[in-house]
């Protein structure tokens, strides 16, 4: 009878143990899903940035201003990457090392969360006026 208890015990134990691998395993595969998600956003993003001339940068692109909105107005790049689809999805753009700069380097950085972690991913690239 003791062999028996410990044998459903063992069983139940590693049960409880590839449930939750298995949990974990989920949770990394979407993770993993969102940041391609991200990383394509983030490439749209630079395609928009690439594209624009150097002297429209900061009217685009405003300094540190999460979606670019300036004074309460409108989300304007979730139009440039086809709307946001990560939860709590926000990018910004930073112009290095400020707006007046010649070259400057421009970064875009996106976060978002899942199960309560944020997650960041970002790419950058330098501007000057003689690229334009």
């Amino acid at each position: 009878m003791a062999e028996l208890l410990f044998a459903v015990a063992a069983i139940i134990i590693a049960a409880v143990w590839l449930l939750a691998a298995y949990n974990a395993s989920l949770q990394l595969t979407e993770v993993s899903q969102q940041t391609s998600v991200a990383l394509d956003d983030l490439k749209d993003m630079m395609e928009k940035v690439k594209a624009t001339s150097f002297s429209q940068l900061n009217a685009i692109f405003p300094n540190g201003a999460a979606d670019g909105v300036v004074g309460g107005g409108p989300n304007t790049y979730a139009p440039m990457v086809g709307g946001y689809s990560l939860a709590n999805e926000q990018i910004t753009v930073t112009h290095q090392p400020n707006v007046a700069a010649d070259p400057q380097e421009l970064v875009v950085q996106l976060t978002w969360t899942n199960f309560g972690r944020t997650y960041q991913r970002s790419v950058s690239t330098l501007r000057s006026s003689e690229s334009s």
